[in-house]
């Protein structure tokens, strides 16, 4: 897959993919136009993510005032959602705008788009706010959501206060309820004719409870909602993931910089553009499975070259090597050899691998060698998989966006 600034010769297709918008509102043509004017340096931007010289996804939008983007468009072509295209193009976009430090990010659907795009948009952190609807004859409502950025990491112990502001800002009523709280629309942020009832978010042991219904508040949800806001349980440690540049370069991207070489990856390609893998699973040995959830920060580090990026888990299970090779589309490429040696030989996880699925990954803006690791932490060993301290995750982090 290829995600890239679209081009003079891309016009047709993003204005047919587009054309549900467009009938909807014809002042999208002017944005189409001006993005296509003015290119990476217009007021509007498009982008693109292709594959097999197909265009799959477009996005049009612009900056209305400082560190907030409204999404004018956003379309999807046939076989999108194959191999989950229209997710993964919604959360690298949201990649993007994190680096650009975004604070937040809202669009408004037509209706003849939204049911194909909410579950795509809600899977990538889009808030549902409302919608605009109109009284006149043969007006169709339109659908409003919204992405907020936060750049902060949170204990765990401060979720709750955190979920408290959180629901004030979006014009909710709270109060305080035992060591939880309630929650409803504030009565004059309401619907007509519509009874709001309270809602509550409590404590059970270790976890959040929000009900009704009642159901378990992952931190992987808030972490998802606010990306690339972090919340840190106590003693959690993110796990370093070491593997064979083979078997890397058909699963990441790597840093463009290497500072042992002095040297470009892939010097000479657009900074427009870049390739991305349809592949989000890996395998590790089923180590420590106590510390894992979803949201965990990994730390990939490529064996002979260094930590090249992070990404987060998004779902992990154990699975016999075998059927790997029976998901072989759905896990792309992978070492029979390699998979075998990362197979527990004892215990309750005997014969079974650690398969994870990430989400989030983005690259370093450099590699961090293992020397320049060991600066750090003397005793670093990437070996094989391990849980390492968030310290020295961080630092290493800090190291390898530092040019």
């Amino acid at each position: 897959m290829i995600l890239r600034q679209a081009l003079e010769k891309d016009r047709q297709t993003v204005e047919n993919i587009l054309k549900p918008w467009t009938d909807d509102d014809p002042e999208i043509l002017g944005a189409i136009e001006s993005a296509f004017r003015a290119g990476s340096a217009g007021a509007s931007q498009c982008r693109l993510l292709e594959t097999d010289r197909t265009i799959r996804c477009v996005s049009l939008w612009t900056t209305e005032q400082p560190g907030e983007v409204r999404l004018i468009a956003l379309g999807m072509g046939p076989g999108a959602s194959e191999f989950g295209m229209d997710s993964r193009f919604i959360c690298e976009e949201i990649l993007d705008w994190a680096d650009s430090e975004i604070s937040k990010v809202s669009v408004t659907l037509p209706e003849a788009v939204a049911s194909s795009l909410m579950a795509s948009l809600r899977n990538a952190g889009f808030i549902f706010e409302g919608i605009s609807s109109s009284s006149s004859l043969g007006k169709i409502s339109r659908v409003r959501f919204c992405k907020h950025f936060l750049y902060r990491t949170i204990p765990y112990s401060q979720v709750m206060s955190f979920l408290q502001d959180f629901l004030l800002s979006l014009g909710y009523e709270v109060r305080a309820e035992g060591d939880g709280l309630g929650y409803r629309i504030r009565s004059d942020h309401r619907f007509p004719f519509i009874f709001n009832a309270w809602h509550r978010i409590t404590r059970s042991g270790p976890d959040i409870i929000v009900h009704p219904p009642a159901r378990v508040l992952e931190l992987y949800d808030l972490e998802t909602l606010f990306y690339p806001l972090s919340i840190r349980t106590r003693n959690e440690k993110p796990l370093l993931l070491p593997m064979h540049k083979k078997r890397a370069s058909h699963l990441v991207s790597f840093p463009r910089f290497d500072a042992q070489q002095g040297t470009l990856f892939g010097e000479g390609a657009a900074d427009s553009q870049r390739q991305l893998f349809t592949n989000n699973l890996t395998y590790s040995f089923p180590a420590g499975l106590q510390g894992m959830r979803r949201g965990l920060p990994l730390l990939f580090y490529v064996n002979r070259m260094g930590a090249v990026g992070t990404a987060r888990v998004e779902d992990w299970y154990l699975d016999e090597p075998k059927n790997l090779y029976n998901n072989l589309d759905e896990m792309g490429y992978f070492d029979p050899q390699d998979v075998k040696e990362h197979v527990a030989s004892s215990g309750p996880n005997a014969d079974k691998v650690l398969v994870i699925r990430f989400k989030w990954y983005k690259s370093l803006k450099r590699v961090v060698a293992l020397e320049e690791i060991r600066g750090i932490d003397e005793g670093f060993n990437p070996q094989s998989s391990r849980y390492m301290s968030s310290t020295l995750f961080q630092s290493i982090v800090t190291a390898g966006n530092t040019v």
